[in-house]
């Protein structure tokens, strides 16, 4: 009986250690990888994910890029940001993405989120990228 009991222990032990390093609610359930290769290359231009799974916008041109909602607030609407700003606690709606790098949001309720790309903030008209659009769902 000593026997078994001295077994669990360490398993029980492990078990619970686990548990409270990773907590479900911190950790976003996927990651999605959304491509920028030129003004008109966004890919995937249509993502499917579900609520709370990162969504990440990669820049991978060599100048910066802004990626900018359309009648979205992120802030309300987002958690687990990775390179957006707040101000006066609303979280900006249009974000620089230097070359190179990323920016990401895990959106938590169910919506359409649309969006456009633009390689040149200071000739929005023609630098702007067709709408692409992500469908944010509850699990299954």
């Amino acid at each position: 009986m000593l026997k078994n009991i001295g077994s669990s222990i360490p398993l029980l032990f492990v078990v619970l250690v686990g548990c409270t390093i990773f907590p479900k609610e911190g950790m976003p359930l996927r990651v999605h990888d959304i491509h920028i290769n030129s003004q008109n290359s966004i890919n995937p231009a249509e993502l499917y994910a579900v609520i709370g799974e990162e969504i990440r916008w990669h820049n991978n041109l060599s100048a910066p890029i802004y990626l900018g909602f359309l009648s979205v607030q992120p802030m309300k609407q987002a958690g687990c940001e990775r390179g957006f700003k707040t101000w006066y606690g609303a979280m900006q709606d249009i974000v620089r993405i230097p070359a190179g790098k990323y920016v990401s949001l895990c959106f938590l309720q169910s919506r359409m989120v649309r969006y456009n790309i633009w390689t040149d903030i200071a000739d929005p008209t023609h630098s702007m990228s067709p709408t692409a659009v992500i469908h944010l769902d509850e699990a299954a």
